[in-house]
């Protein structure tokens, strides 16, 4: 998988993160049912973009 392609998929899915938080602000959900999910996933996420970064690297020569 290409560097490229990885920042795209944590892209998207970061901002489908924001998304669901700007649904539950919306539709007047209290903050502290969606926040701790919300860091979370947020979390997840970047641990997820480190972890496809260091795997796809190759290898100093």
């Amino acid at each position: 998988m290409t560097k490229k392609k990885i920042f795209t998929i944590f892209i998207i899915v970061d901002l489908a993160i924001v998304a669901g938080a700007l649904w539950c602000v919306f539709n007047r959900i209290p903050v502290r049912q969606f926040m701790i999910p919300l860091v979370v996933l947020t979390s997840l996420n970047g641990l997820w973009l480190v972890w496809m970064t260091i795997r796809n690297t190759p290898p100093r020569t």
